[in-house]
């Protein structure tokens, strides 16, 4: 209980802060379930997470969860659940997205499409609704967009950018808030058919840059490993995962030198992988 008062305190005095200036508000994100978006071995429908235009890559459809337990505390859960379509000429997806507790929330839906436009490049664009809640006392949104393009250099070497919220929308008419900007610009090597190495590097609205370094190493195509690192926030993640037939589950740490530990669970379940080849 005392946390969650702490919470509510804490979010409850930067929402009123926003009242006299102007103050950029940051989506809380989880990078773990994101990584491979560079990638053609290791790319899935979280990568979408990292990269939109990662969804023109895909070829089958998926339905997958993922939730975050940030710092052990049940106030700051943060959860995404998403869907993707085949269509003749590219991929939908549908992404809902949640963090925090019933007297304090954030959610985010999103309908998206991919697009691959060559067998060298592929975009996406994606169009969200966004809100923050205090029931009872406060709730302010914002419509956004988002882009992003992967580019295959060669087999085994893929680069890309992307831009979320490029119009640094307001949220609400008089909150003085607005949602934040940020740009990535990524790169990713398959070293081999069992080993990726990806950098991501983020430039969000009033923060310094951030830089995301990931590894992945499967073994079998039934088990994998991924660990990551970013250098903004010092966040460490750990993550083993599992495919049986077309279900995969991924159990995954992540540790802050402040915050604590961050446990997480990823079920994804994938459809016929040759539907759309």
């Amino acid at each position: 209980m005392k946390s969650a008062n702490l919470l509510a305190t804490v979010l409850l005095y930067a929402t009123i802060a926003g009242y006299a200036q102007t103050t950029t508000h940051s989506p809380v994100a989880s990078y773990y379930p994101s990584s491979g978006a560079y990638s053609k071995n290791f790319s899935d429908a979280f990568s979408i997470l990292s990269n939109i235009g990662a969804l023109s890559m895909l070829r089958s459809g998926n339905v997958g969860v993922y939730g975050e337990r940030k710092f052990m505390l049940s106030e700051t859960g943060l959860y995404s659940a998403l869907a993707t379509l085949p269509a003749p000429s590219g991929n939908f997806a549908l992404q809902l997205d949640y963090f925090g507790y019933p007297s304090y929330h954030e959610s985010q839906t999103g309908l998206a499409y991919g697009l691959p436009l060559s067998e060298s490049i592929g975009i996406g664009a994606k169009i969200n609704y966004y809100t923050i809640r205090i029931p009872t006392y406060y709730t302010i949104s914002a419509v956004n967009f988002e882009l992003g393009a992967i580019i295959p250099i060669n087999d085994r070497l893929y680069t890309g950018v992307s831009v979320y919220n490029p119009m640094n929308s307001p949220l609400g008419k008089r909150s003085g808030q607005r949602l934040a900007s940020v740009y990535k610009a990524g790169i990713g090597y398959e070293l081999s058919s069992a080993f990726l190495t990806q950098v991501e590097v983020m430039k969000e609205k009033e923060k310094d840059t951030n830089i995301h370094l990931s590894l992945q190493y499967k073994p079998v195509p039934q088990v994998f490993a991924r660990a990551g690192i970013l250098t903004g926030s010092a966040t460490a993640y750990f993550g083993a995962g599992y495919l049986h037939h077309q279900l995969r589950a991924d159990f995954s740490f992540s540790f802050h030198q402040q915050l604590g530990i961050s446990p997480g669970l990823l079920l994804l379940y994938q459809f016929n992988q040759n539907e759309k080849q």
